[in-house]
């Protein structure tokens, strides 16, 4: 075949190509190697450069790990003396910590470690180890706090088994005191000291300052929440009204510590965002908790069967105990500011046409009713109707003080419409007008009946003074018993007895001296005067 022939030219042009192709491919080949080979050998060299520097970091953390026992001296000499106390019952931080005890933590730590530390920290973020120098930071410190925590548990006062098995008052109030104590020294010593020691460890290295933190502290801040919540929620589903009240306790150890956490950890920078949310989801499940009890109060009365009382059984505890816990539900209302933190609450009216009320004040409202009617069946128990009716009047003088407590409380909220209250001091006067009924109209009536033109008036007259001084006698001999615990209620009761008693009396007698002249003296008992005084007995609970 002739060379320059077509066919001879297209079959030299083939055998080219694949010679070329089978070149590039070799080429591309020999760069894939270099290309693993240098990244092996970067690798190998950061490798190289993270064992150079790794150990140094180690080194001066040891350091200052082993220090903490110096640490741990300082938060003994500082702080065991609070979280050692079982008196302490308003946990007031400041009023028990000076401001020495909450910089003791960081200032345990001797300046020359601090320095040391971070200049291992600015060779490892400097090599670009950022993240294996924040890993191993956070790892160091959140070991130290663990330590310092351990030993804090050790000063706390420790409930025996049995206390622990009953989970009962006690019980809780151990739990809510020493978690408020921790909570304040973690929130006012440790945290800040952590703050202040990450940074001076890295200084203007911002991003990886901010890693390291939230690595430290966020587990920490998120344990005392979370606590904060199981407190409630064991509150609430306890069932028992002497454990409800305590919510107020939780929630304001919980709003004390706020201003604390958002100084700590402000924002933008992304730390203070998430304590954030994680504060503000606290805040909810804490406002739920509360309003949870507030739908086992309800529960709770409609199935408390047996009325107990104290003051010589005429002061029924379940208008104590109900009102106080609403007294602290309010409370816990306000400060956690539950009306902006439960928005989702509907709003309905409140029958008269006004200002709506959230369905916070409709519950309010139907357990005072559920209360009221309560109280009043028991009353009913009572052999003598007076009796009864001292014994509403003792549970609507307290209804009636606590609710204008709780409404001084909930400044944005009207729990009772005008008309309710219209109503329930309505009752409390038809109350007080039975008992002077009850106790009074038989005794007035022989009274009444000196001023009839009879024939046989003066030994009628006689007769009815016998025996209003016997049943004076014993009214106020039984009444003086019983007890009222308002001093101002107390008051009204007695002026109510005076206003028809006194006139009636001074009537009787004037009269009774005019006809029987010298002679009456031998039949009056009382003076005015001695009338006054035994009126001024009642009431108080003698024997």
């Amino acid at each position: 075949m002739d060379s320059n022939s077509p066919e001879a030219v297209q079959v030299n042009s083939g055998s080219q190509m694949d010679v070329d192709s089978q070149e590039q491919e070799e080429d591309m080949q020999v760069d894939s190697e270099e290309a693993v080979q240098q990244a092996n050998s970067e690798s190998q060299e950061a490798k190289t450069d993270i064992a150079l520097i790794m150990p140094k970091l180690t080194a001066y953390i040891n350091v200052i790990r082993t220090n903490n026992s110096t640490v741990i001296d300082a938060i003994h000499n500082y702080l065991g003396q609070y979280l050692r106390s079982e008196e302490i019952d308003d946990l007031d931080f400041k009023e028990h910590i000076s401001i020495d005890a909450s910089n003791s933590v960081i200032n345990a730590i001797h300046p020359d470690m601090i320095d040391n530390l971070h200049e291992a920290v600015m060779m490892m973020l400097e090599a670009g180890f950022d993240r294996e120098c924040c890993n191993e930071y956070s790892k160091f410190r959140t070991n130290c706090l663990g330590s310092y925590l351990s030993y804090m548990k050790t000063l706390q006062p420790q409930l025996g088994f049995e206390e622990n098995a009953k989970k009962g008052t006690k019980f809780f109030n151990h739990e809510i005191r020493e978690w408020t104590k921790v909570s304040n020294v973690i929130v006012r010593v440790l945290l800040p000291s952590e703050r202040t020691l990450c940074q001076r460890a890295f200084l203007r290295y911002t991003e990886a300052k901010n890693l390291a933190l939230m690595e430290v502290c966020r587990p920490l801040l998120i344990s005392i929440l979370d606590s904060a919540v199981k407190h409630a929620v064991e509150l609430a589903r306890s069932n028992k009204i002497e454990y409800f009240s305590r919510i107020s306790r939780v929630v304001k150890a919980f709003h004390d510590l706020m201003p604390e956490i958002e100084s700590l950890f402000p924002g933008p920078e992304p730390l203070g965002d998430l304590i954030r949310n994680e504060v503000i989801n606290t805040r909810k499940k804490l406002g739920k908790a509360t309003m949870d009890i507030l739908e086992r109060l309800e529960d709770w009365i409609y199935k408390e069967n047996e009325m107990a009382s104290f003051y010589g059984g005429l002061y029924p505890i379940i208008s104590w105990d109900v009102m106080n816990c609403l007294g602290e539900i309010c409370e816990a209302w306000t400060v956690i500011g539950l009306e902006k933190v439960l928005e989702e609450i509907p709003m309905v009216s409140d029958g008269e046409g006004t200002a709506p009320c959230s369905s916070f004040s409709i519950q309010f409202n139907r357990i005072i009713e559920m209360l009221n009617s309560h109280v009043e069946i028991e009353s009913k128990k009572y052999t003598d109707p007076a009796e009864g009716y001292i014994f509403m009047m003792n549970s609507q003088r307290y209804i009636q003080q606590k609710i204008i407590d709780c409404q001084s409380k909930m400044s944005t909220i009207l729990l009772m419409a005008n008309g309710a209250i219209d109503e329930n001091n309505a009752k409390a006067r038809q109350n007080l007008e039975d008992y002077r009924q009850s106790s009074w109209d038989e005794v007035l009536g022989l009274l009444k009946q000196g001023n009839r033109d009879e024939r046989n008036e003066v030994e009628s007259m006689k007769e009815n003074l016998k025996l209003f001084n016997v049943q004076f006698k014993e009214i106020c001999r039984v009444q003086s018993t019983w007890f009222v615990l308002d001093e101002e209620l107390r008051k009204e009761i007695r002026e109510t007895i005076e206003e028809i008693l006194l006139p009636s009396y001074g009537t009787f007698i004037g009269k009774f001296q005019k006809v029987l002249g010298s002679d009456a003296d031998r039949y009056i008992e009382y003076s005015m005067y001695d009338i006054d005084a035994l009126l001024n007995d009642l009431f108080r609970g003698g024997n």
